[in-house]
């Protein structure tokens, strides 16, 4: 019952954040009053609002109001040429904005809102000056003066497809409209009207922030929870390396690891759906401030403004964020049905657990190359979005790391090597391994280092470029070599056989018989030394259980011989003093001529 309200409460908080969007989405884009709305342009104007080049032309925008018109053309360079004393694109450009919004903000009728223009008589002509160039010229027959907005070039024409006439005229609709559109915009009651639908999104981006902090609520709970629930297999774990001996059962390792990376995979998780949330909660105030810029003609050019750089450095990196967890979700779920599906072979529980161990590993590894990939893509995606050229800075970081691969040598050693290891399967998370003098459990694992949890929960982190040769103890299979000593006066075949009754009968108990694969693979004498009879027996085990038996088997040996009167070997060592010898001679005389 409680599961069912639990679903039910879940998916009626998704179907009201759900409408609530569609809500805002609706709001949004509904226009306001047609009186009050925007006139469509020429489908003919190229919609780039950044400098461009075709051919041998290159082009900049004219922006008004947040707008763009049309865009103005010229040969090829950008940049003013001093010597003939032209603008460049861009400043003939800024000169057209400044003179159609001069004529938009002059102060020429007087009042609390000023315009620049009667439209009732606004007139757009287009002249041609002695040089035979089309001008375009803008006049209302009252206090504004006939004035020159610009002059048609023939590159303005080639670039837009017309002749330069045709395109004269088109322009003297464009900017006829864009006047009377930015006039309208000025006008009370467009700002009345303006405020209230600021008003109205104000308060819906309010209700749908207020919905989507209520889910982040929820999820800061569930967080709580796991962290909880990490604090108490962190103690778990802990509490295992510090009982570590000389080594351990790596079954309680590859447990806790198995655990560990099933609660990463549930944090990962919530912390995706967290981080949408707050990315829903940011991308509706930043819609909101947008959409509110654009509704009034003196805020558009912040709206202009947010839509091109930062938006999109700001979408750029909400989207690489939203990859690399998705990423992390992605193979968390397909090393998980690879690893069912393994399961599905009728593996043994050694190999198993094995394909745990290396899908845990692999999971490290694939996470974080997957990272630093979508990280070079958001890089070099952000560099076309601001226009720096793409190639020359890859090339250039490509030169730079050349160089710098000359003297880090063994930074590329470590990454070959840490390569060649996941794919020879030397060694995975939870294998106890020996390097050097360093032994205990892999904990962490990339393709550059290995960290080492030892004694005294000790970590110990190894460039993987400096293992040469490493010790793995819990692969495959595992052997308890154990060797004891008895007394020269003991039967030697009796003693033999009590060892491999003890080991037999571990065998045959369920707690063991999983864990013994060969109770018995050599059994004999080994040495003879000053202590007794050296007496060895090999026992093949699963792997990393070795340790567990073996201690076991050491304590149940010793109870039946004692319970055989079979005494272990020890050093016995004869002491002859002289002085003492003498003594003992004089009081045995002593003794004896006092007897008579």
């Amino acid at each position: 019952m409680l599961k069912t309200l639990r679903l039910q409460k879940r998916h009626f908080s998704q179907l009201i954040v759900a409408l609530g969007i569609s809500l805002f989405a609706l709001i949004s884009t509904w226009g306001i009053p047609v009186t009050f709305a925007q006139d469509a342009l020429p489908s003919a104007i190229n919609p780039v609002t950044s400098v461009i080049q075709v051919g041998n032309l290159i082009s900049a925008p004219v922006i008004v109001d947040g707008y763009e018109l049309f865009r103005v053309a010229m040969k090829i360079p950008i940049e003013a040429d001093k010597k003939q004393n032209n603008p460049s694109i861009i400043q003939r450009a800024k000169l057209i904005e400044n003179e159609i919004h001069g004529i938009l903000d002059n102060r020429l009728y007087g009042g609390n809102f000023a315009k620049g223009f009667n439209p009732d008589t606004l007139t757009i002509t287009v002249k041609t000056d002695n040089q035979g160039n089309s001008q375009i010229l803008v006049s209302d027959q009252d206090q504004l003066q006939e004035r020159v907005i610009f002059t048609v070039t023939p590159q303005d024409a080639e670039y837009n497809g017309y002749s330069v006439q045709v395109w004269s005229d088109k322009l003297a609709t464009i900017i006829k409209k864009a006047l009377m559109r930015g006039y309208e915009h000025r006008q009370p009651a467009y700002l009345y009207q303006a405020s209230l639908w600021s008003l109205g999104l104000i308060l819906v981006s309010s209700l749908l922030s207020f919905a989507v902090y209520l889910l982040q609520k929820n999820l800061s709970k569930k967080t709580q929870n796991l962290n909880d629930k990490k604090q108490e297999l962190t103690l778990e774990q802990n509490q295992i390396t510090n009982n570590l001996t000389d080594s351990d059962d790596s079954a309680s390792i590859s447990e806790i690891t198995t655990k560990l990376q099933q609660w990463h995979t549930r944090y990962n998780t919530n912390q995706f759906k967290k981080l949408v949330l707050k990315l829903i909660q940011l991308l509706i105030w930043a819609f909101t401030i947008w959409k509110i810029a654009r509704l009034f003609p003196q805020t558009r050019f912040f709206a202009h403004w947010m839509s091109r750089d930062p938006l999109s450095i700001l979408i750029i990196v909400i989207l690489v964020g939203i990859a690399i967890r998705i990423s992390t979700l992605l193979i968390d779920y397909l090393l998980k049905s690879f690893q069912d599906e393994h399961r599905n072979f009728n593996l043994s529980s050694t190999a198993s657990q094995r394909q745990e161990l290396r899908f845990s590993t692999y999971s490290v590894v694939l996470k974080g190359v997957s990272k630093a990939i979508w990280i070079s893509i958001g890089f070099i995606v952000a560099l076309d979005s601001l226009e720096i050229p793409v190639a020359p800075v890859v090339a250039g970081l490509g030169i730079i790391g050349l160089a710098l691969s000359f003297g880090s040598q063994n930074l590329i050693r470590d990454v070959l090597n840490g390569i060649f290891t996941l794919l020879e399967d030397q060694y995975a998370v939870g294998d106890y391994i020996t390097v050097g003098e360093t032994s205990g459990y892999v904990e962490y694992m990339n393709l550059r280092i290995t960290q080492i949890r030892g004694k005294e929960g000790r970590l110990t982190t190894l460039p993987n470029g400096s293992i040469s040769i490493v010790h793995n103890q819990t692969k495959d299979w595992s052997r308890i070599d154990f060797k004891t000593t008895i007394t020269y006066q003991t039967d030697i075949d009796f003693a033999l056989d009590i060892m491999k009754k003890v080991i037999e009968e571990m065998a045959n108990e369920p707690d063991w018989q999983n864990s013994i694969l060969t109770p018995v693979l050599l059994t004999g004498v080994s040495d003879l030394a000053d202590a007794g009879v050296e007496l060895e027996m090999r026992i093949k085990t699963r792997p990393g259980t070795q340790w567990t038996i073996a201690r076991e088997f050491r304590r149940r040996l010793k109870l039946a011989f004692e319970q055989q009167g079979i005494e272990f070997g020890r050093h016995e060592q004869a002491v002859f003093l002289p002085e003492v010898a003498q003594w003992l001679n004089q009081q045995s005389v002593n003794n004896g001529y006092t007897d008579e």
